[in-house]
């Protein structure tokens, strides 16, 4: 996806494609629906891990005696530790309900977290900052493909295949929260990062469309008001304020500035209507939207926003102890003394957190480094150790999060106010033992994976669902579409439900293809 411009910001337009099933799920009232319940997270932030990770090696939903049948034996990576045994797993907190509660290998030295050597600090993160209180982990979830692309999309939007069949859930939130959020968050849905592809918007109205924001240079060309930086809009964007219309002339109940060539462009649409058919009404009403929602964009001073919102803070001015060992930038960690360093992570996960703390957005989408479609005899090392690595980094920004607080919402922090997905396309093959006690240990593609729940109205401290020895899901209970209960393995349309659900829409406010349902013990109540 190019990054945002004029242009770009011009081309968003309603999608003409599936427009029955867009209005069947109720998805084309842009964004009028509200959520029905009042504390609810008001974000949605998804941090994707590409190519495929192995998250039972960070949380680990099986029984101790089922441990050693698919987690190697103790090993190394670069002169990182790497693998476990039972004995070396623990609970980070008291279990919460009928539920396992989050359990990770403790690779730190809990006299010293930041010891290294024999030790790892990875994963520490997650105790530091006292993450369970508001994280869970599904297992076993069915991405229904073993193909990058397909789970990709499956992963998004809850239906795998070669192209979106359903809107992507970042987008589905973007609209529905966009008429509460219209006057503050100009940028509905922003894509930070994506190195696998982007998440679609399919039909929906033109502010629930990604728009790339990498950084602020690559802002300050097209949407800069500073003389300095586009010196040849000077005299050409002075704007007036007055309340919104519609296409249709009638008064959406906000307020718009807009310069006079944009309220010329405005009123084109309205005496067009109604000439022709009724797909180009939709088409018209959906230009109108667009050039609405580039108004906002462009009548918000982004850049100047951005540059005076701190992204990563806290993690800087209070750095973590047990991270006394790492480099200086803040999302990194080292192997041996330099046999790598995880480097450039620090700018994409700072955008991200200015994007949240200033209120401009309502998704996120953001891609981390690293790509885990290894495929040789080193995969299972390579995801246990860089798995455990990024995962920490996830940890620290969660915790920036935490010790933020959420714009507008006294008591609350950034973290209470958003729901955080943490996930991949899919999961990677299973080790297993032989009868000879070795491992087997194919690197493929594997169509089970886990995601991880955070945030506000997360039920805390909860894995639900686990895995066979062989890495495949086992059921849990869900509550289908129709509200009847059922036990089933969780498929990624219930991870979508799920979250949907978590940010407080009801089921009949967004449709899935293939069918649909809630897995029970992630939300909260």
């Amino acid at each position: 996806m190019p990054n945002t411009s004029r242009r770009t910001l011009l081309k968003w337009a309603l999608g003409a494609g599936q427009l029955a099933l867009l209005d069947r799920a109720g998805l084309l009232g842009a964004g009028l629906a509200q959520a029905a319940e009042p504390d609810v997270p008001s974000r949605l932030v998804v941090l994707y891990v590409p190519g495929g990770f192995r998250p039972a090696y960070y949380f680990t939903p099986m029984e101790d005696a089922e441990i050693p049948l698919c987690v190697p034996a103790s090993g190394g990576y670069l002169g990182e530790p790497v693998f476990f045994d039972a004995s070396k797993v623990v609970s980070l907190g008291t279990p919460n309900g009928p539920y396992k509660p989050l359990r990770t290998w403790q690779s730190w030295d809990p006299a010293n977290p930041a010891a290294r050597g024999a030790f790892s600090p990875l994963m520490y993160g997650y105790q530091h900052f006292a993450l369970h209180e508001q994280l869970s982990v599904l297992h076993g979830v069915d991405q229904g493909t073993n193909d990058h692309a397909s789970a990709f999309i499956s992963a998004m939007c809850g239906v795998a295949g070669a192209d979106y069949r359903a809107p992507a859930m970042h987008s589905i939130i973007a609209n529905h929260l966009y008429a509460r959020h219209r006057e503050t968050r100009p940028l509905p849905f922003v894509v930070v990062s994506g190195e696998r592809g982007v998440p679609a918007g399919m039909g929906l109205p033109s502010h629930a469309s990604p728009v790339g924001v990498p950084s602020i240079d690559a802002l300050k060309p097209m949407l800069s008001a500073k003389p300095t930086d586009n010196a040849w809009w000077t005299g050409l964007d002075a704007r007036t304020e007055a309340p919104e219309m519609d296409a249709r002339g009638r008064p959406t109940g906000a307020n718009l500035k807009t310069t006079t060539v944009e309220r010329y462009s405005l009123g084109r649409a309205r005496p067009r209507l109604g000439r022709s058919t009724a797909k180009v009404d939709n088409y018209l009403e959906g230009l109108h939207g667009s050039l609405s929602s580039v108004s906002r964009v462009l009548a918000t001073d982004v850049v100047s926003v951005l540059e005076r919102t701190k992204g990563i803070d806290s993690l800087k001015t209070n750095r973590p102890a047990y991270l006394a060992n790492y480099l200086n930038e803040t999302f990194t960690y080292t192997f041996g003394n330099a046999n790598f360093h995880l480097t450039g992570l620090d700018p994409r996960m700072d955008m991200a957190l200015r994007l949240l703390k200033s209120d401009l957005c309502t998704s996120l989408h953001v891609s981390l480094k690293l790509d885990f479609d290894t495929h040789n005899g080193s995969g299972h090392a390579f995801s246990c150790a860089h798995g455990r690595g990024l995962m920490d980094c996830i940890a620290r920004f969660m915790g920036e999060m935490k010790n933020t607080p959420a714009p507008g919402k006294p008591g609350k922090t950034l973290l209470d106010d958003s729901l955080v997905l943490v996930m991949s396309e899919f999961g990677r093959s299973w080790a297993s033992r032989a009868s000879d006690n070795t491992y087997n240990l194919p690197d493929d593609h594997h169509p089970y994976t886990s995601v991880a729940f955070a945030g506000g109205n997360v039920a805390g401290n909860r894995q639900v669902g686990t895995y066979t020895t062989r890495g495949l899901g086992t059921p849990v209970d869900i509550i289908e579409e129709t509200g009847s209960p059922s036990k089933r393995v969780p498929r990624s349309a219930d991870v979508v439900t799920t979250a949907m659900r978590i940010l407080g829409m009801a089921p009949h406010e967004f449709f899935i293809p293939g069918g649909y349902g809630e897995v029970v013990g992630l939300r909260k109540g």
